[in-house]
């Protein structure tokens, strides 16, 4: 079955509410990668151009949402506790709804009338860029290195990779003092780290991760601020499993082998651990709790919480995403404004009350981010100078 014709086959089963949930995953996972933009929009086309009737020739949002068997807010779903799966039908509308957009922007002048300054304005997504600071102070734009060794630290060589990595080859050097290396993303910016033990550390924007240059057979600890995802290695030491402990200035995380990730913003009301595979300890000042996968804790000023969840939103950076799963605006917009290195002000004091539930790839730009939000319900969004302003629709 030639690629075109299955592509064909799901959209047509998809539009006739017809198709299974991976289907829809799939299609999902084809619209957005962009291979088959023209295909994509030429099977719309040719959908709405069959259902045309007497209705008249004007292409709208809610005719388009209906001719295509979506409902007119396809993205929003009112659920209290939803489960990634559950709302996965909304998401393929979601993305559906994205190439939507492009075309309905070309044919009707009215619908550019929400986004015409976004437009104006828009900015591309952020990328690999971060700055490391080695032991002796001295600082290195990685972006502007060349691939290759561009340091020596405790015996390690740390190298920059082709795909824009840092990578450390462990020395055997042992010191009581060793020394510190720090990798800082800015607003916009994101990096992964081979750190000396092997284990791999992806860190989000603004975000910034301090550890040794070379572990040795000494404690692996290291200090996180905002977020990363770490897939840790198992390290024996003698005959003993060395744990590997992460810090966050209110907790520390204590793992053998594991991937996790960890949400310590400072504008943020909790620090996240939420477990993916493995087991962790967490340690806070009152109590020690042990994860189990698919499990987040969640530890707030007014005290902590661990509940099952479904991990995926709370990765979906890491994994090239975003995952929005009936969340709020304040927090929706916080993680669009670390990305694309904005300001967000509220023109409403009822605008932080609104829950958004989407999703639509972090290679974006902010615009196309911006169209998902407006079309998942009552939110008009505009960019003044900088700053994304935010409006109810009237």
């Amino acid at each position: 079955m030639s690629s075109h014709h299955y592509i064909r086959t799901l959209f047509k089963k998809y539009v006739s509410n017809d198709c299974t949930e991976q289907e829809a995953i799939e299609l999902v996972d084809i619209i957005q990668s962009g291979a088959n933009k023209e295909l994509i929009e030429d099977l719309i086309r040719q959908h709405l151009q069959k259902e045309e009737s007497a209705e008249g020739s004007e292409y709208t949002t809610d005719r388009v949402f209906k001719r295509l068997n979506l409902e007119a807010k396809p993205v929003h779903i009112l659920r209290k506790k939803p489960a990634f799966r559950a709302w996965v039908g909304a998401a393929a509308a979601a993305a559906i709804v994205i190439v939507l957009s492009i075309i309905l922007w070309n044919v009707n002048p009215s619908e550019k009338q929400g986004l015409s300054s976004v437009v104006e304005q828009d900015l591309p997504p952020g990328g690999n860029r971060a700055t490391l600071v080695l032991g002796d102070g001295s600082e290195l734009v990685l972006s502007d290195m060349e691939v290759g060794n561009i340091a020596m630290q405790d015996g390690s060589v740390i190298k920059k990779t082709a795909d824009g990595k840092l990578e450390y080859l462990s020395g055997s050097q042992l010191k009581k003092q060793r020394d510190l290396n720090t990798i800082k993303t800015p607003k916009g910016g994101q990096y992964q780290v081979m750190l000396p033990d092997g284990s791999r550390v992806w860190l989000n924007a603004a975000s910034s991760l301090t550890y040794p240059a070379s572990f040795g057979n000494m404690d692996r600890q290291v200090k996180l601020e905002g977020e990363a995802y770490f897939e840790i290695t198992t390290r024996f030491v003698g005959q003993k499993k060395q744990p590997f402990i992460v810090e966050t200035g209110k907790q520390k995380i204590e793992v053998l082998g594991t991937r996790f990730n960890v949400n310590a913003y400072d504008d943020e009301a909790g620090i996240k651990t939420t477990l993916v595979e493995g087991k962790v300890k967490v340690i806070t000042e009152n109590e020690t709790i042990i994860l189990k996968p698919n499990q987040e804790f969640n530890l707030r000023p007014d005290g902590v919480n661990t509940q099952q969840v479904d991990v995926e939103p709370a990765i979906d950076w890491k994994n090239g995403d975003f995952i929005f799963a009936e969340e709020n605006i304040k927090s929706v917009m916080r993680k669009i404004a670390r990305w694309y290195n904005v300001e967000v002000a509220y023109n409403d004091s009822s605008i932080p009350g609104e829950f958004i539930s989407g999703q639509i790839s972090r290679n974006r730009n902010l615009s196309e981010v911006l169209r998902m939000l407006e079309l998942s319900g009552n939110l008009r969004f505009e960019m003044k100078e900088g700053v994304i302003q935010i409006y109810h629709n009237q």
